[in-house]
């Protein structure tokens, strides 16, 4: 049975504007109608921002000796075309480099019971019904707060010039110096800088701060690219009305970051709270490198004071002889340059 919840009736008109005079002369009701009646046959495939055909067919070449693109005698006029009559309902979710369901369902574990009782045939349906409008991430890519820094691009997007910001910054952005940035899951994450401009990797989950992973079991690898990095090992926690309600040091107990190709005098570990109070600097592995430990804290066993272990929460590759100096910052926070 053929399902068009994926269909966007606002993007499809501004992939094809010439169906909009035949909606306004009444020849037809939407564009919801000219897909169904014209469009589908007629092999247009931009009905989605969150639907790729090439991505599909590349990501799942069992359809393509079923696709007219590639045999003529096929019955689905475009990898879309299957798609809407049996992909969705079959749960094919490689369809876009605007959705991982992997990463999807890694940040939203709130959906899982909904996926596994069958509401949900999987994350990407979630996605488009909910998600989307949620400003949930899809990818790791950090899409609203690429649009909010950079408003220009935004008019580009909303009028479907462009996909998504992710679609400018991988095409543009990344070579103009524009800032970005990339979020792990709450799993063990592989993150590596993109771009000439001021990038921020930081490998706990997307929706970090109150409602996100702190990093506690994991071991993410940060890696470091050609532009000015930054290695986030904590994050600010906000209000909904942007107040601060205070911080939070990532990778507390078990796990740690690990940090790959930092460029000295060039790249920033972002660290909250105070750097004499709070942490220090330990040499490993024969001075070659650097790891960043959370102070033991003080405590009490059979009347005798002691300080617990320090805790380590990064450890930077090649930076055993790196020194910590501090950067202007706000009072509830610092933010820490190696160098």
């Amino acid at each position: 049975m053929a399902n068009y919840e994926i269909f966007d009736e606002q993007y499809y008109l501004s992939q094809y504007p010439w169906v909009k005079p035949a909606i306004d002369a009444g020849i037809i009701k939407s564009g919801r109608e000219h897909f169904e009646k014209f469009g589908q046959a007629a092999g247009l495939t931009k009905i989605s921002r969150y639907f790729d055909e090439d991505t599909y067919l590349e990501r799942n070449p069992d359809l393509k000796p079923f696709v007219r693109t590639f045999n003529p005698n096929a019955p689905f006029a475009t990898g879309l075309d299957h798609f809407i009559q049996y992909g969705y309902e079959e749960g094919r979710t490689r369809v876009s480099p605007e959705y991982d369901e992997d990463f999807y369902l890694a940040n939203n574990q709130d959906l899982l019971p909904f996926v596994q009782n069958g509401t949900f045939k999987n994350g990407y349906q979630h996605f488009i019904k909910f998600g989307n409008k949620e400003r949930r991430f899809a990818t790791s890519f950090g899409e609203n707060l690429y649009l909010f820094e950079n408003p220009d691009i935004a008019p580009f997007v909303y009028s479907g010039a462009l996909t998504s910001g992710r679609e400018h910054y991988f095409k543009f952005g990344q070579f103009e110096g524009r800032s970005a940035t990339f979020v792990g899951s709450p799993g063990n994450d592989i993150l590596t800088g993109v771009g000439v401009g001021n990038v921020r990797l930081i490998g706990v989950g997307a929706g970090y701060g109150v409602s996100g992973s702190d990093g506690s079991n994991e071991f993410d690898t940060l890696i470091g690219g050609t532009g000015r990095d930054t290695f986030v090992l904590g994050e600010v926690i906000l209000s909904p009305r942007l107040s601060v309600l205070g911080v939070k040091t990532f990778y507390i107990g078990p796990g740690f970051a690990t940090i790959r190709n930092f460029t000295q005098g060039q790249d920033t570990i972002e660290l909250r709270g105070s750097f004499l109070d709070d942490y220090i600097l330990v040499p490993t592995n024969n001075n070659r490198d650097l790891a960043i430990q959370r102070k033991g804290l003080p405590f009490a066993q059979n009347g005798v004071s002691q300080t617990s272990p320090g805790d380590t929460i990064a450890v930077i590759e090649g930076g055993g002889n790196l020194k910590l100096n501090q950067l202007p910052a706000p009072s509830y926070s610092s933010i820490l340059l190696l160098g």
